[in-house]
């Protein structure tokens, strides 16, 4: 039964159809010699089973390009979940490093300021946030004077500080000079 649903064989059905009914049709015609209606019959039926050839091929290309494009799409999602990941990475670190400028540690303090540097350096879309968050932590209020004598103990927490503000100042710095020199990348978010 399923044999009948498939149009190779109603091809073929109609190829000896129309061989046997041209070839009948030009044998019963007297001036038509046996071969010569044998052969225009042969070439009608033969002309069915091209057919069915261009329009099998035909149909195989459109799969085969039908198959194409939902390739290139598939990458094309894969592509865009890549950057997803890592803009959600970047976000993350972003959001640790500001995190951990409130550290009551120094050196927790200068981690997470060259860990924003960094951001900026791999993420170049994150360079101008980077600086204002570098910037309002310089605004930040802290006091310091230099001892001005030499039996005057400096205070070691606001030399912390005053170590943790200078690697700002320097990264701030820094990043300024990059962002000048390099061409702008725009990031789509």
């Amino acid at each position: 039964m399923k044999l009948w649903r498939s149009p190779l064989a109603w091809t073929f059905l109609a190829s000896v159809v129309l061989l046997l009914g041209v070839g009948g049709w030009l044998l019963a015609d007297p001036a038509t010699s046996r071969s010569d209606a044998l052969k225009t019959g042969g070439l009608a039926g033969g002309a069915i089973v091209a057919l069915y050839a261009l329009w099998l091929n035909d149909r195989r290309r459109r799969v085969e390009e039908r198959r194409q494009d939902i390739e290139r799409q598939r990458h094309e999602l894969e592509a865009q979940r890549a950057e997803q990941d890592r803009e959600r990475v970047a976000d993350e670190r972003f959001a640790k490093a500001v995190e951990l400028l409130g550290h009551a540690a120094d050196q927790v303090r200068v981690g997470a300021l060259h860990a924003l540097a960094g951001l900026a350096r791999s993420r170049p879309g994150y360079t101008q946030t980077v600086l204002d968050v570098l910037c309002s932590y310089l605004r930040r209020p802290f006091d310091y004077t230099r001892p001005t004598s030499s039996d005057e103990d400096p205070d070691p927490e606001r030399e912390r500080e005053l170590t943790v503000r200078l690697t700002a100042q320097r990264l701030v710095s820094d990043l300024l000079r990059r962002a000048t020199t390099t061409p702008r990348r725009t990031t789509s978010t």
